[in-house]
């Protein structure tokens, strides 16, 4: 395998992992979309309020002529830092829905399965998923119908 074709390889593991976290991807990537949105504005939010806060107090002891390369300096640092931040909240987003969209699917194709009439497996879930009470739910509606 020459250097293209491992670069090619690599990229679509990496492309189909992550696809693995994108069950549902609409919902998965509404959630991720706004948790950085309510992030941004926290952000905002808090740069704002340090900069009225402190700003009159560092004021008079920066020179004038420094005055408009220090706020360079902190709207590039603001810039910045709020880019990563939002890349691993959108990261930590992903991994969160992913706990969440994989139960949904499990728990809806089994549904499926039962309201079709076929014979279906108890559900388990990984450890760390979410809705673990309503997979429990269902495993009793399983037995319940088993039984009758």
């Amino acid at each position: 395998m020459n250097h293209s074709e491992k670069g090619d390889h690599m990229q679509k593991k990496i492309k189909r992992r992550f696809q693995n976290y994108l069950i549902n991807e609409k919902m998965q990537l509404t959630l991720t979309f706004q948790f950085m949105i309510i992030s941004l504005i926290f952000t905002v939010l808090i740069g704002m309020l340090m900069f009225f806060v402190i700003w009159p107090v560092v004021r008079i002891y920066i020179p004038p002529a420094l005055i408009s390369v220090m706020i360079q300096q902190l709207i590039s640092k603001l810039y910045s830092t709020s880019f990563i931040l939002l890349l691993i909240i959108a990261g930590f987003s992903i991994i969160f829905t992913h706990r969440i969209a994989g139960p949904v699917y499990h728990l809806e194709k089994t549904l499926d399965k039962l309201i079709e009439g076929e014979d279906v497996n108890l559900i388990h879930l990984r450890d760390g998923d979410e809705l673990q009470g309503l997979a429990s739910k269902i495993n009793q509606v399983i037995l319940y119908m088993r039984n009758n």
